[in-house]
């Protein structure tokens, strides 16, 4: 009787050991599943916003700085007046730049603006005089001129701007929109942010300069001064990545491929907006074509397509050399 018991005691332990490693098994497949299926999530995530990324520097921005227009509208406040002091001084307004005057007036900056705004109303709160502020520079960030990044010297600004157009061939007004961002500028530089966090761990060498290179494009066409920091961190995030030659060859694959997708989608952007669709048939032509555009580029890799133009042309010239040779 003690041996029947034993044995079907063993069989019974064996039986729950099998029952706990088939649940083992199940749990591990169910985590693995989950973690693909996260992955390929984050994938997709991360090619819509690619894409989206370079449509805040086609002609949709106007679109969204009108929106923003709309909700801060109004008769000019206190603190609209107190930022425009300087301007509205007949005896400072000659020297200050016309239209271009937040650049040099001193009161568009957040700082500026913050002190031009102090104590101007003795009817506010300390609460209200921060709303207030906050709006008044949300309508001026709203305008084509936006907001200045830093106060500038006019004549400092006139003599850079004149030599980097006549030495470089820079235009002064895309100098001018280096040096300034509307809420069209703060909505990309936002996208980039949100970007960078979410893949700052988990993308690969090649994605991450992708990502690094959309950005970039995105804000060279768009004179964007905040998206561009966004872009130097994210570039400077893909180098480190790259430990190795052919992480290397990752990274100039990963530039070439964001700056395709950015490009497309600005192309599409511009086709849609000449054939008369509206802002949001527009946005969807335009993510729609950068995802597509960056699974036609995830086919492609630049630095083989160079190591093979090179292998030819090393052909090519062997081939002359010895055809000359024996002539």
């Amino acid at each position: 009787m003690k041996k029947v018991k034993g044995a079907a005691t063993k069989v019974g332990r064996r039986g729950l050991a099998n029952v706990a490693g088939v649940g083992m098994v199940t749990a591990w497949r169910v985590r693995a599943g989950g973690r693909a299926a996260l992955d390929g999530t984050k994938e997709r995530a991360g090619q819509v916003l690619t894409a989206a990324q370079a449509l805040v520097a086609s002609d949709l921005s106007g679109g969204l700085n009108k929106l923003v227009a709309a909700g801060v509208k109004g008769a000019p406040t206190v603190y609209d007046k107190a930022m425009d002091a300087n301007y509205l001084d007949p005896a400072l307004r000659p020297g200050l730049g016309g239209s271009y005057h937040r650049l040099f007036d001193g009161g568009h900056t957040i700082a500026g603006a913050a002190r031009a705004a102090r104590g101007v109303s003795a009817d506010d709160t300390v609460v209200q005089e921060a709303l207030g502020t906050v709006k008044a520079l949300l309508r001026d960030a709203s305008t084509p001129r936006g907001l200045p990044l830093a106060t500038w010297d006019k004549s400092t600004f006139d003599s850079v701007s004149g030599a980097l157009e006549s030495k470089f061939g820079i235009p002064k007004a895309w100098f001018y929109e280096l040096n300034t961002y509307d809420t069209a500028d703060l909505f990309g530089a936002a996208i980039g942010v949100v970007s960078v966090i979410y893949r700052w761990n988990s993308a690969d060498t090649e994605e991450f300069a992708g990502l690094a290179s959309a950005i970039g494009t995105s804000a060279a066409v768009s004179a964007n001064p905040l998206l561009m920091v966004v872009s130097v961190v994210a570039m400077a995030r893909a180098y480190n990545k790259a430990s190795s030659a052919e992480e290397f060859a990752e990274l100039v694959d990963g530039s070439f491929k964001g700056a395709a997708t950015s490009g497309a989608s600005l192309a599409a952007v511009a086709v849609a907006g000449s054939a008369g669709a509206s802002a949001g048939l527009a946005l969807l032509v335009g993510v729609t074509v950068g995802v597509l555009a960056y699974k036609v580029s995830d086919k492609v890799s630049l630095v083989a397509v160079v190591r093979f133009t090179k292998g030819q042309a090393a052909a090519i010239l062997d081939t002359t050399k010895g055809a000359v040779q024996r002539s």
